[in-house]
C-alpha cells in the first residue's frame, strides 16, 4: 500500500472535504460528516444493488498481515479469533500493530465494516455481514514470508473460504509457493494486491504473481488504472484504489492509495458470491467476477486493466454458473449477452428501460391524435361549381 499525497489519519471533516486538509487528525462523533457519504467506491461499486442479493452472511475472509484492530466502532462483531505467526500482532491477532499506512486494519473495513460508529454513519465494507480473521504474519515492521505460508494454511483449515492478502514479497519461499498450491486445491479464493512499482521496475511481487491468486491493480474515480499499479500479465481483475477512506488502528480512520487497497474489494465481492451461492466453487466465483467485469484497455485481457473492473452487483445478478471444472480465464460472454442477467436485471437499469418505452408510447399516441384531429378539421371540398 502507498500513501495518498494528503494520507494520514483522516478524520470525517477531512474527508467531507475531499482531503483538502493535509494534518492528520483524528474523528470524534461531532465532527463525523457521514463518512458513509466519502466512500466513492461504494458507489461506483454500485453497493446498494448488490445488497438487494447478499451481504456476505455467513462467510469468513481471512486478512493477513499485521492485524486488526478488533475494538474499531466500524468493525466489531464482525472479527473472528485470529492468530500471529510471526510475534507482532498478539495472540489472536485483534489488533494492529503495522505502520498506518499498511494495516490490515484498511482492509477489513473495506470487507467488512458495519457504518455503525457516529450512529450510523461510519465506515461501510462491501460485504458489510461477512467476519474477518486476522492473521498476523509481521515482525520488527516487516512481513515474514514462511509466517505467511503457515497463515494460509491456518486460514484455510479455520474454514475461510477467501483469503486477502495484505503483503508482498521480492521473491517467494518453497513454503509460501506449497501453501498458495494447498490454499487453491482446497477451494480457496486467494486475493493479493499486483504491486505498488509499477513506476519502480515493475517487477512481479509474490505472491500475487504466484498461479491460484488474484492479482488486483488499482483504480482511480475516473476508472483510469493508478500510476504505480504494477501490469502486465498476472494481473487478473481491477477495482478501486485511489482515495480510499477505510479505517484505521486506535479507532481512527485513513485515505490511502494502492492496489493493498484495492484487493480487499474483491475479496469481498468474492464474499458476496460464496454467501449468494455456497455450492459454487472458488473457480466459479473467480470466474463470475471475471465475466461480469467492466471492459477497459484492451479486448480481452488488458495488462493494466487485466480483466476490469469488477462489478459485483451485475456478478450477483447474472445467476448462471460458470462451468465447474474450468479454470479461470478469458470472458466466456459478454455480460450483455447473458440471459440470466437480462432476466435479473436490477430494478434501477430496468426503470431506465421502462421510462424510455413510456415516452416513446406516448410520443407515438399522440402524433396518431394528431393526425385524427387534423383530417377532421379539414373543410369540406367545396362542389358548388358542379352544381
Amino acid at each position: 500500500m502507498s500513501r495518498h499525497p494528503f494520507a494520514g489519519r483522516a478524520g470525517a471533516v477531512i474527508a467531507v472535504m475531499t482531503f483538502a486538509l493535509a494534518t492528520p487528525a483524528a474523528a470524534s462523533a461531532s465532527d463525523s460528516g457521514a463518512l458513509h457519504d466519502s466512500e466513492w467506491a461504494l458507489t461506483a461499486l454500485k453497493a446498494e444493488r448488490a445488497w438487494k442479493f447478499s451481504k456476505g452472511a455467513g462467510v469468513t475472509v481471512a486478512v493477513i498481515g499485521t492485524g486488526i484492530d478488533a475494538t474499531h466502532p466500524d468493525l466489531r462483531g464482525r472479527v473472528v479469533r485470529g492468530k500471529d505467526f510471526a510475534g507482532g500482532s498478539g495472540g489472536f491477532g485483534t489488533r494492529d500493530t503495522g505502520h498506518t499506512a499498511e494495516q490490515s486494519t484498511h482492509a477489513a473495513g473495506i470487507i467488512a465494516g458495519t457504518g455503525r460508529n457516529y450512529r450510523g454513519d461510519g465506515v461501510y465494507g462491501l460485504a458489510p455481514e461477512a467476519k474477518v480473521m486476522p492473521l498476523g504474519v509481521y515482525r520488527d515492521g516487516k512481513p515474514v514470508a514462511d509466517a505467511t505460508a503457515k497463515a494460509i494454511r491456518h486460514a484455510v483449515g479455520s474454514g475461510a473460504r477467501v483469503i486477502d492478502l495484505t503483503v508482498s514479497f521480492k521473491r517467494p519461499t518453497a513454503a509460501l509457493r506449497s501453501a498458495v498450491k494447498y490454499a487453491a486445491a482446497r477451494d480457496t479464493v486467494i486475493v493479493a494486491g499486483a504491486g505498488d512499482n509499477g513506476k519502480d521496475g515493475n517487477r512481479a511481487t509474490y505472491p500475487a504473481a504466484l498461479p491460484g491468486v488474484v492479482a488486483v491493480v488499482a483504480t482511480d474515480k475516473k476508472g483510469a488504472v493508478w500510476a504505480s499499479s504494477h501490469h502486465g500479465g498476472k494481473t487478473l481483475l481491477a477495482a478501486p484504489g485511489v482515495g480510499i477512506l477505510t479505517t484505521s488502528g486506535d479507532n481512527d480512520y485513513w485515505t490511502g492509495d494502492g492496489t493493498g487497497f484495492a484487493a480487499p474489494w474483491v475479496a469481498a465481492g468474492a464474499a458476496l458470491l460464496r454467501s449468494e451461492h455456497p455450492r459454487w466453487n472458488a473457480n466459479q466465483i473467480v470466474q463470475k467476477l471475471i465475466d461480469t467485469a467492466h471492459r477497459r484497455g484492451s479486448a480481452g485481457h488488458d495488462p493494466r486493466y487485466g480483466y476490469g473492473v469488477i462489478a459485483p452487483a451485475k456478478a450477483l445478478a447474472d445467476r448462471a454458473a460458470p462451468p465447474a471444472s474450468a479454470e479461470p480465464s478469458a470472458p466466456r460472454r459478454h455480460p450483455a449477452a447473458t440471459p440470466a442477467a437480462s432476466a435479473s436485471r436490477p430494478e434501477g437499469d430496468e426503470s431506465a428501460l421502462v421510462a424510455i418505452g413510456v415516452v416513446a408510447g406516448v410520443l407515438v399516441v399522440l402524433a396518431v391524435l394528431a393526425v385524427v384531429l387534423i383530417s377532421r378539421r379539414r373543410p369540406p371540398p367545396d362542389n358548388s361549381r358542379n352544381r
